[in-house]
């Protein structure tokens, strides 16, 4: 072999990790170097990074359309250009008699569940759509009687780098303050149930469940390591029921620990809905009236005011939380046309306050989620092959 021929390993290595998955996986068969490289658990994370590089150039949702009452009728995925909204390439379509809804993302992994008849069972499944791999989690170990009305949170664990995920449910109405944790970790495929009552007030974990539909969607952010979310104070300063979303809580996936924080902002815009999203690199919150919106990001811990500006009808009604609020979806942001937030099939121009319909599709239930290409779960774990379900 010339030396002109010859490449170092490393520079192959280097070369591969910034190519597309499906190339990746064909080229797997080009020679055992090549295939032992892209099997290497550690090249993994190398293709990860470079995939967020790519990612923030060129974003990417996926959209689950569910077709029927409860997506009985089968549902298809798609991938969609965020400032466009237009279809990208159609991954497939789900033919059966089950329902399927989207719980969180990470790292090109979808945590799903899958319901139905004739007990509707609910079945939780790691997916990567990307290489259409598979894995069904075993069974919640929390109590029978109220895994229907729990939560689940899906990370990584940076410093053990693990995926985790978090079941949360709370107990009967004589327990109505007692919460139950699981958490599963993908390494050995166990979830390890947590009897501490944790450090957080129970009110704050139960708007993750009140106000969401059947399917238990978390509406959590996955940012660097944690799970966020707006917390409502159920019960209020006064021991009073309120809907105000006055904190943001979040889930350390390595330390395992819940924290919270009072919005500084909060008092002084009660009438406001608020939602969470990520702006670039920083979480940011959109607060709503009926005549006003703002935005602010989180940098270095302060609440900085990047937007302020009108509203219209329109956009508080895609926002407020009444009177539909088990419909909330997740919330996307896109820079185009001055700045754009993107919640199920509508698109809110913030600084005409202009709402839109760019999705196209036949179904009534769409639901969006961040998507990026990744060999998670192509080699070990049991994962299966699929080709035409989940």
């Amino acid at each position: 072999m010339s030396e002109l021929s010859y490449i170092p390993p490393e520079l192959v290595t280097q070369i591969l990790a910034n190519l597309p998955v499906e190339t990746l996986v064909r080229f797997k068969c080009v020679c055992k170097l090549w295939s032992s490289i892209i099997d290497h658990p550690n090249f993994v994370s190398m293709h990860l990074k470079y995939t967020r590089v790519r990612r923030d150039k060129d974003k990417l949702l996926v959209a689950l359309e569910r077709y029927g009452l409860f997506g009985d009728r089968g549902c298809s995925l798609a991938v969609l250009q965020t400032d466009t909204l237009k279809k990208t390439s159609r991954i497939f379509r789900i033919k059966d008699v089950f329902g399927y809804s989207i719980l969180g993302a990470c790292d090109g992994l979808l945590l799903v569940q899958r319901y139905g008849p004739p007990s509707f069972k609910r079945e939780l499944r790691l997916f990567n759509p990307c290489i259409r791999k598979s894995l069904i989690l075993p069974m919640n170990p929390l109590p029978p009687g109220l895994i229907g009305r729990g939560k689940y949170i899906f990370g990584f664990a940076r410093a053990s780098k693990d995926y985790k995920v978090v079941a949360i449910t709370f107990g009967d109405s004589d327990e109505a303050k007692k919460m139950y944790v699981a958490v599963f970790t993908l390494s050995d495929q166990q979830w390890t149930v947590r009897d501490d009552r944790l450090n957080i007030d129970s009110s704050y974990l139960k708007s993750l469940i009140n106000g969401n539909n059947i399917n238990r969607k978390s509406n959590t952010i996955y940012f660097q390591g944690a799970a966020y979310w707006i917390g409502n104070n159920l019960y209020g300063d006064i021991n009073k029921r309120s809907n105000q979303s006055t904190h943001l809580v979040s889930f350390d996936f390595d330390t395992e620990k819940f924290t919270f924080s009072k919005l500084p902002f909060a008092s002084y815009e009660e009438d406001s809905s608020r939602v969470l999203f990520l702006r670039g690199e920083s979480l940011a919150i959109f607060s709503i009236s009926s005549v006003s919106s703002s935005i602010r990001v989180l940098e270095n811990g302060v609440w900085t005011l990047r937007f302020s500006g009108s509203s219209s009808d329109d956009g508080y009604e895609v926002f407020s939380p009444y009177p539909f609020n088990y419909l909330k979806e997740k919330v996307f942001y896109c820079e185009s046309d001055g700045g754009r937030l993107i919640c199920g099939k509508n698109s809110y121009n913030i600084a005409t306050c202009q709402v839109r319909q760019p999705v196209k599709s036949k179904s009534k239930y769409i639901e969006l989620e961040t998507y990026s290409e990744s060999l998670v779960l192509y080699k070990g774990y049991g994962a299966k092959d699929l080709v035409s379900s989940l």
